[in-house]
């Protein structure tokens, strides 16, 4: 069993107890900074009604539509160009250009073509999305060593068979760091849409309650949530990459 390093515990540990004591103490105005067990009434309250499970379940259907329709369409570009060299020199330029857009700076249009709704936020969670996906797919097909596709000359393989049994797992690791980022910045794209969207079921709902009703332990229950849920997120996605190139690991031993 591998020892758990609990030395990431440090700094957390390190600011809930100096929060409690400008909390304990009045450091800070209470109104401004409440004491952390408010906070975590709150949380509590929130759970008992069911209100904090409705949040949490519609911002991940939210993300996860997003995060497979840019994920599907990312990928599926990505090995396009990187096996198309026609295709490269026709797409890649644009793609290159749009790129250095901010993605927040698409709001505005989204919000004038497809509304402020659901369609919207999961348009803008899938551009996201799309971007790390695409760039690391492609980047991944066009750097297989020549060596590599030399193998598939020497034992004659037809062109799907070079796709599958020696390009695909060849940029494999690419892709799932691509894939990777793309998981973690979903989340961070689902908070923005709800945010700069309308207002509908999801975890910024508190935050946006809070700060209309002037209740900063609501705000930060809801920052809460939103740290907690991108954490799990993050720990999912670095599961998810080495589960996926466990092979290359037992290779390499």
């Amino acid at each position: 069993m591998k020892n758990i390093d609990y030395r990431g515990w440090i700094i957390p540990l390190v600011l809930l107890i100096a929060w409690s004591a400008a909390a304990a103490w009045k450091w800070v105005d209470p109104a401004l900074l409440p004491a952390p067990k408010e906070v975590g009434k709150v949380l509590l309250e929130s759970a008992q009604s069911g209100e904090l499970y409705e949040n949490v379940i519609a911002s991940l259907l939210r993300n996860t539509a997003g995060f497979i329709a840019g994920g599907v369409i990312g990928a599926g570009f990505g090995l396009l160009l990187g096996l198309n060299v026609w295709l490269d020199r026709f797409f890649s330029p644009t793609l290159n250009a749009i790129k250095h857009v901010a993605v927040f700076a698409w709001i505005p249009l989204m919000i004038m073509w497809f509304g402020h709704g659901e369609v919207s936020k999961v348009i803008f969670i899938s551009l996201v999305v799309f971007y790390p996906v695409f760039f690391n797919t492609y980047d991944g097909v066009r750097n297989v060593p020549v060596k590599v596709k030399e193998v598939a000359q020497i034992f004659q393989l037809n062109p799907l068979q070079t796709f599958f049994k020696v390009i695909l797992p060849a940029a494999a690791p690419s892709i799932f760091a691509g894939l990777n980022i793309a998981l973690v910045f979903s989340w961070v794209a689902t908070v923005g849409a709800e945010y700069f969207f309308v207002s509908a079921v999801g975890v910024v709902n508190p935050i946006m309650d809070g700060q209309n009703l002037f209740k900063m332990e609501v705000v930060l229950y809801g920052m809460l949530i939103i740290g907690a849920v991108g954490l799990v997120f993050s720990k999912v996605a670095q599961f998810f990459e080495q589960y996926n190139l466990r092979w290359r690991q037992a290779a390499q031993k």
